[in-house]
């Protein structure tokens, strides 16, 4: 099933754009890769996995009646390595075919075209359990709630290309039992237009970071020139922890401090990848994922 809402686009041209124009083998559109792109969705596949072994068995009568997957910026199901051409299933085809099965998926993009891509990739058994919806993530989030009832456990990734979400968004996510993956734009993103942002009276950061307190961080006066600068790692790394505790005070008790953090290939940080969750268990699922990074190679004690 198919939905509209109105859609509105606040991308940075400080961000690297996704090159939704390519087209994949089957002659749809693909969204452009890198690197870090196929290294997310190793983490995504690898958590909705033992997510779903371990919630599985415990749907039923007294228990979760439904376990879901909510993607609100899913793009058209198949990305297109922007080196090497290489070819690989989107955030969408991947929740679509994790076993034990999600109960239902509702996949988002603003980008119809997208939506109609991903439409003719999902399978025919598994339209049933799909609702495809177009428009902005944040208009349309209050109605995908309202399809899930309090006896639902979900699951989203939300995997913006700038400022898309509004924090109001996460919000709304928090008061849900959703575990949630979130790639936070903290290098490419945050950092690296901190001084701009903080020259303008209304700025992107604003919704993104659910108020102008921002301002108020010790990195922002660092970038804006107001007080002394600082390794951009760790202005990156507290940016990151910042954000988690608004995160916290608005609902989700449980998060992962410790974010991988993917990089370009000129080794420039671009992104963390934030779990947070309602249950511990939830984070102690999370925290044996991440012992093993996406090029299969375990991370030593205190790496």
């Amino acid at each position: 099933m198919e939905r509209n809402a109105e859609s509105f686009n606040r991308q940075s041209d400080s961000f690297p754009r996704r090159l939704v124009n390519r087209l994949a083998s089957d002659g749809l559109l693909a969204r452009g890769g890198r690197i870090w792109t196929r290294e997310k969705l190793t983490y995504l596949e690898k958590y909705a996995t033992a997510f779903m072994v371990a919630m599985a068995k415990k749907r039923g009568p007294g228990r979760w009646e439904r376990l879901v997957y909510l993607d609100l910026l899913c793009g058209p199901g198949r990305d297109v390595d922007k080196e090497t051409g290489q070819e690989f299933p989107g955030s969408p085809l991947i929740a679509s075919s994790i076993k034990p099965q999600f109960d239902h998926l509702y996949l988002a993009e603003k980008n119809s075209k997208n939506i109609q891509a991903l439409e003719k990739r999902i399978s025919q058994k598994d339209k049933s359990r799909v609702t495809l919806i177009t428009g902005d993530c944040n208009l349309i989030v209050d109605d995908v709630l309202k399809s899930i009832s309090n006896r639902t456990l979900g699951l989203a990734f939300i995997d913006p290309e700038g400022f898309e979400v509004d924090f109001a968004t996460l919000v709304k996510l928090a008061r849900r039992q959703i575990d949630l993956l979130y790639l936070f734009p903290s290098g490419i993103g945050i950092r690296r237009n901190l001084r701009n942002f903080f020259s303008l009276p209304e700025s992107p950061m604003d919704k993104f970071w659910g108020g102008n307190d921002w301002r108020d961080l010790p990195e922002a006066k660092r970038a804006a020139g107001t007080a002394q600068t600082e390794d951009p790692q760790k202005i990156v790394q507290s940016l990151v922890s910042a954000f988690l505790q608004k995160l916290s005070a608005v609902g989700f008790k449980h998060q992962d401090e410790a974010a991988p953090l993917f990089k370009n290939t000129k080794n420039a940080q671009m992104y963390h990848l934030l779990f947070l969750s309602h249950s511990e268990v939830g984070l102690k699922i999370w925290q044996g994922i991440k012992k093993i990074p996406p090029s299969g190679q375990r991370s030593l004690p205190g790496i």
